[in-house]
C-alpha cells in the first residue's frame, strides 16, 4: 500500500507520456487555468484506494487533471498531427481534453459550442434531410395540414418528433 507524489512540470508530464515512461497516476494542478509548459503539478501514484483528491490539495494541488491513461491519449491525438508533436501541441491537446472531455480535432482548435447550441444544430441537420413534404398526401397526425414526407406518412415536423422523441424546434 505505496503512495508516490511527484513533483513535475507538466512539460516533463507530457514529454514522459510521449515517451510511455509515465508511471500510471493521478496527475493534479494548482487551480482551473490552463496549465502552460512550466506549469507545477502532481503525479500520485497509488496502488490502494488511498484518497489522492485530499493528498493533492494538503500539497496545494487542489483540482484533478487527468489520469495516466486518457495524458497518453492526449499525446496520440496530438500525433495526428505532428510525427514528433512539439510541446505546445502536446499542451494543447491535454488542455482541449481536459476542458471538454474531448479529443483536440485539429491545432488551433476553437472552444467546442456549448452542448444546447450543439444539439439544435444536430437537430436542424436531421431536420433539413428529411425529404419535401407532399402537399397531396397529408400528414396523418390528427388536425395536422402538412404534407407528409416521402416514405413516411408524417410531415417533417411530426416525422422529427416520433424519431428525437421531443417537440420539433423548428416550424417551417
Amino acid at each position: 500500500m505505496a503512495v508516490t507524489v511527484h513533483s513535475l512540470t507538466m512539460r516533463y508530464v507530457l514529454r514522459a507520456a510521449a515517451a510511455g515512461k509515465l508511471e500510471d497516476g493521478w496527475l493534479y494542478l494548482p487551480n482551473h487555468e490552463n496549465p502552460g509548459l512550466d506549469t507545477a503539478c502532481l503525479m500520485i501514484v497509488s496502488d490502494a484506494d488511498e484518497d489522492m483528491q485530499l493528498i493533492a490539495s494538503e500539497r496545494g494541488f487542489s483540482v484533478e487533471g487527468l489520469d495516466t491513461p486518457t495524458i497518453e491519449g492526449t499525446v496520440h491525438a496530438a500525433l495526428q498531427f505532428q510525427d514528433s508533436p512539439s510541446d505546445e501541441l502536446l499542451l494543447e491537446s491535454f488542455v482541449y481534453y481536459w476542458r471538454f472531455d474531448a479529443w483536440l480535432p485539429m491545432p488551433g482548435a476553437p472552444e467546442p459550442p456549448p452542448l444546447e447550441e450543439a444539439k439544435l444544430e444536430w437537430d436542424r441537420e436531421f431536420f433539413d434531410s428529411l425529404a419535401a413534404e407532399r402537399p397531396e398526401e397529408l400528414c396523418r397526425t390528427e388536425g395536422c395540414q402538412r404534407g407528409a414526407i416521402h416514405h413516411s406518412v408524417l410531415c417533417r415536423v411530426h416525422h422529427f418528433e416520433m424519431i428525437r422523441k421531443e417537440p420539433c424546434p423548428f416550424l417551417e
